[in-house]
């Protein structure tokens, strides 16, 4: 396996199993390939290590609404913009830690920054001096989930 299928096997993971877990959703792998929009809503960590990267989670806000409305359990109805905020930083957060362990002896390891999300329609994220991109989408019948990292 090399690097790239790695870190989307890692980052893929990490995010599926935080979703599962706080949420009860189960989801899979539909796409590992990267798209220059990545939603409504988007998470976003800076990864500070040798080889320093920055990690972005996202969805449509609607469907971010569903996966906060299971994690604090109140109805769809009842969740506020706050509430979305915080839930789309949570995601990007816990994934990172996740990854964070997975890829700790090796030359991927990193620290954490603050998440951080950004809101709008037909956002897209440019970075420069990209060596490594690794990108894919998670979904089921309920909701789709992207993430991005890249180094």
């Amino acid at each position: 396996m090399d690097i790239l299928e790695k870190l989307g096997h890692i980052y893929s993971s990490a995010l599926t199993e935080v979703i599962a877990t706080v949420t009860g959703i189960d989801l899979r792998v539909v796409s590992m390939e990267s798209e220059n929009n990545l939603g409504d809503i988007i998470g976003v960590m800076c990864l500070n290590g040798t080889k320093s990267g920055i990690l972005f989670v996202s969805a449509k806000e609607s469907d971010v609404r569903l996966i906060c409305s299971r994690f604090i359990g109140v109805p769809v109805e009842e969740v506020t913009d706050d509430d979305v905020d915080d839930t789309i930083c949570e995601l990007v957060n816990m994934t990172a830690g996740s990854a964070k362990l997975r890829l700790s002896d090796t030359d991927y390891m990193f620290t954490l920054s603050q998440p951080f999300s950004v809101k709008g329609k037909d956002v897209s994220i440019v970075t420069k001096a990209i060596t490594h991109v690794v990108a894919g989408t998670l979904s089921n019948d309920e909701i789709s989930v992207k993430f991005k990292a890249v180094y």
